[in-house]
């Protein structure tokens, strides 16, 4: 077996860890906010899609992304709009691509959500002794390091 494949190996077994170890968990215990009921888990799915691109996307891009087709997405799309989650603004480049970007009403309802995964996240590695999270500490930035040089 080469190094790439032991590698690979390696990392087919982790991902399995993360999401049933810490993923899982955590989201279980962060559901939609109470208040935001009116968000079905795949709108709220768009609009962490949304929050991570920073700058805004395409509805052909985001669709990738999703793994659901721009016919599946336009409707999801439309209703996040009247509830003022979402905007469409058109491409400054090519006035006919349409650039998805969330309103602040989004941005607050995702970052709300994040925080209370992060502090959750928190609570779970704080019960690790002194080592272990040293050992994590550089896990975690090494690997975010070397997947960062990935194309």
């Amino acid at each position: 077996m080469t190094r790439v494949q032991k590698i690979a190996e390696s990392f087919a077994q982790l991902l399995p860890l993360f999401d049933n170890k810490v993923f899982k968990p955590i989201i279980q215990a962060t559901p939609i906010p109470k208040k935001q009921s009116d968000l079905t888990h795949l709108q709220f799915h768009i609009l962490e899609a949304l929050f991570h691109a920073k700058t805004g996307i395409s509805m052909t891009q985001l669709a990738q992304n999703l793994r659901i087709s721009k016919q599946q997405l336009t409707p999801l799309i439309r209703k996040l709009e009247e509830k003022d989650y979402v905007v469409k603004v058109q491409s400054s480049t090519d006035r006919r691509f349409v650039i998805l970007t969330l309103t602040e009403k989004g941005k607050q309802i995702v970052q709300k959500r994040w925080e209370e995964i992060y502090r959750l996240f928190c609570d779970k590695i704080g019960k690790l002794s002194e080592d272990d999270l040293i050992d994590l500490d550089y896990a975690i930035t090494k690997l975010v390091r070397i997947m960062a040089k990935l194309e």
